[in-house]
């Protein structure tokens, strides 16, 4: 299964999330500053982390400035072949009649419409990326000139990092590198009040344990929580978050601990 798709609306929070609001965190501004320099560049940088750290998000919320026929957004949930991603840039590109047989003539097919307009390609999910694949686009990236090529951006998990790190031709090409880390405790404090107004005014020793339980510094399972919570407090007729409301959130939205048994040892 792949999506690709063009877009410069807001991105869509995890679960569509009612009222929630994006934060100017140091990483997505980190990213807005690190996507602008590598459009400028037209070069190929890597943003990459562990899921659920707002990786994508970021990126998409950093390029709904750019216009929205120049970003060429590529997600395969499954890992791919060159021929995937050509094929995928061929509908992208929205190229006419059949696409070429032979890897030779779609190539430079595809170098050639690449070279047309200021693209920014954006390879999401790129952990499920084979070395082939990155070598692949940075074939496509490399055989231009600088002001014809297009920008190029990673986003991907710590396997996207190590096959690029890993590898030198790949390696030496990278123009920005940023590693996506969870929140620490004073950004949790800083930020969740700002992401949505149930938590506006909620004590920062209640913000403090659903973290330590369950948040873990990361938007999507705030967001998760965050839901479970206006769930709750819609069947309790309840206008705000309490203590035994975060509990039962913390309770719906991680996975049980695993019970020890004898015959585990």
């Amino acid at each position: 299964m792949t999506t690709t798709t063009e877009t410069s609306d807001d991105p869509d929070f995890y679960l569509d999330l009612p009222d929630a609001r994006i934060v100017a965190t140091e990483a997505l501004l980190e990213a807005g500053e690190n996507i602008a320099d590598t459009i400028d560049a037209r070069a190929m940088s890597c943003i990459y982390g562990d899921a659920g750290l707002g990786k994508t998000f970021s990126v998409l919320a950093a390029l709904k400035e750019v216009a929205p026929d120049l970003v060429l957004l590529l997600q395969f949930r499954s890992r791919p072949t060159p021929r995937d991603i050509r094929m995928e840039l061929f509908e992208a590109l929205h190229l006419e009649g059949k696409p070429p047989a032979h890897p030779s003539e779609f190539d430079r097919l595809l170098k050639q419409s690449l070279a047309r307009r200021p693209y920014v390609l954006v390879c999401d999910e790129a952990q499920q990326f084979s070395r082939e694949c990155f070598e692949f686009v940075r074939h496509l990236w490399d055989t231009g000139r600088k002001k014809n090529r297009p920008a190029v951006l990673f986003v991907g998990g710590e396997e996207c990092y190590k096959t690029l790190y890993n590898e030198p031709a790949l390696a030496s090409r990278i123009y920005i590198w940023q590693e996506f880390t969870p929140m620490e405790p004073d950004e949790v404090l800083k930020n969740i009040p700002l992401f949505h107004p149930v938590w506006a005014s909620a004590p920062a020793d209640l913000i403090n344990f659903i973290d330590l339980e369950a948040g873990g510094g990361t938007f999507r399972m705030w967001s998760k929580i965050t839901h479970h919570v206006l769930e709750g407090m819609k069947r309790r007729g309840l206008t705000d978050v309490d203590e035994t409301i975060a509990r039962w959130a913390v309770r719906r939205a991680r996975p049980a601990r695993p019970v020890r048994r004898d015959d585990d040892r």
